[in-house]
């Protein structure tokens, strides 16, 4: 049985036939690929050309790609796209909407001196024992001033060459969860439920926390003499990769973040959240990796200041709540609503198919 066929089988009245549908499916994503082309050179309205900053857009990509994968295929996986695509674009939505409802909800801002931010008082106020907090966890030293002062190179605009790694680290917090999210949906379609629950539950605890705990990171905390001088690193150092246009991604996105969005830090759980995910199964040199990331994020991190060890900290306990959470529920009820695992094996036989659907039965 071919790897279509598995899934096939649940179209039961199709016009038609399975070799059919995958030449329509290819056909499709012919066209998927010239408009994604359109898009990055030309721009389709009201988008501007290049790669889409907004991610319910990329979510918009995503969900299209996913309905062409899914053509002629189990129908169930419409509820899959629907619940797994639209939690995270809730989870999306809610995280840019943070912004507004802190600044209303913690009373009158205050201005950053120097800078054009404008921030809540409360985010000052939580700013302060946040940094206590770290000066115990460095020794009496602030970890991100501490760093900036031996790494950091304030007369060279594009920073040390070294860099590239760290800017490299925090960059692929913007695309590695999702490129998980693709990978799972290809290879099982309840992994991928799994997957994307978990993110979107991660999401939705960091806004909640991000909303009661607004707190300036370092960058901001210096300039209202919370700390010594810590500079925002940023992206600068991917010029010496020739890749300006992350670096001007970079500087857009930060224009319309929720500037006090530090506590937690989701860019550090989100990477203890991948190596969590993925260390039952994985081999030494990969988990190898797996340890190495979320110590590289968590360096990246706290050296561009743009968080504090403490928010790291909860980040990763965070993480490890929401993965256990998941292992424990999730699993339990969503198979039973959505069926049997489709095989990772593409080319499973129709034995081992019936076999896997007899054991689900079997176990329901």
């Amino acid at each position: 049985m071919s790897d279509q066929t598995a899934s096939e089988t649940a179209v039961v009245s199709s016009r038609l036939s399975p070799v059919q549908w995958r030449t329509l499916r290819r056909a499709c994503f012919v066209l998927y690929g010239a408009l994604v082309v359109v898009q990055l050179t030309a721009g389709i309205p009201p988008l501007d050309p290049g790669l889409p900053v907004s991610p319910i857009i990329l979510l918009g990509w995503f969900g299209l790609a996913s309905a062409i994968w899914s053509l002629g295929r189990d129908r169930r996986e419409l509820v899959y796209a629907l619940i797994g695509w639209g939690s995270l674009a809730v989870a999306i939505r809610l995280y840019s909407a943070t912004r507004g409802v802190v600044d209303n909800w913690w009373g009158e801002p205050v201005q950053v001196p120097g800078l054009p931010s404008v921030i809540p008082a409360q985010s000052v106020t939580n700013a302060r024992w946040v940094i206590s907090i770290d000066r115990v966890l460095g020794f009496g030293n602030n970890p991100s001033q501490w760093l900036q002062r031996h790494l950091y190179l304030s007369g060279n605009e594009r920073g040390a060459r070294w860099e590239v790694v760290t800017a490299l680290t925090y960059m692929s917090h913007f695309f590695v969860v999702y490129v998980v999210a693709i990978v799972q949906w290809l290879r099982d379609r309840r992994e991928w439920l799994r997957w994307v629950l978990t993110l979107s539950t991660m999401m939705l605890l960091g806004v909640i926390l991000y909303m009661l705990v607004p707190t300036a990171p370092p960058w901001l905390a210096a300039p209202m003499d919370l700390m010594g001088p810590v500079n925002r690193v940023g992206t600068r150092s991917l010029h010496y990769l020739h890749l300006n246009f992350a670096d001007r991604l970079w500087k857009k996105g930060a224009a319309n973040a929720n500037e006090v969005a530090a506590f937690p830090s989701l860019h550090f759980g989100f990477t203890v959240m991948v190596s969590m995910y993925f260390w039952r199964n994985a081999k030494p040199w990969l988990r190898a990796i797996l340890v190495a990331y979320p110590v590289l994020m968590g360096f990246t991190l706290v050296f561009s200041g743009e968080h504090y060890v403490f928010d790291c900290l909860v980040g990763g306990v965070l993480a490890y709540i929401v993965v256990l959470l998941n292992r424990r529920y999730v699993s339990q009820w969503f198979p039973k609503l959505l069926g049997a695992p489709q095989p990772l094996n593409r080319n499973a036989s129709s034995s081992d198919v019936n076999s896997s659907e007899s054991s689900s039965t079997n176990s329901g």
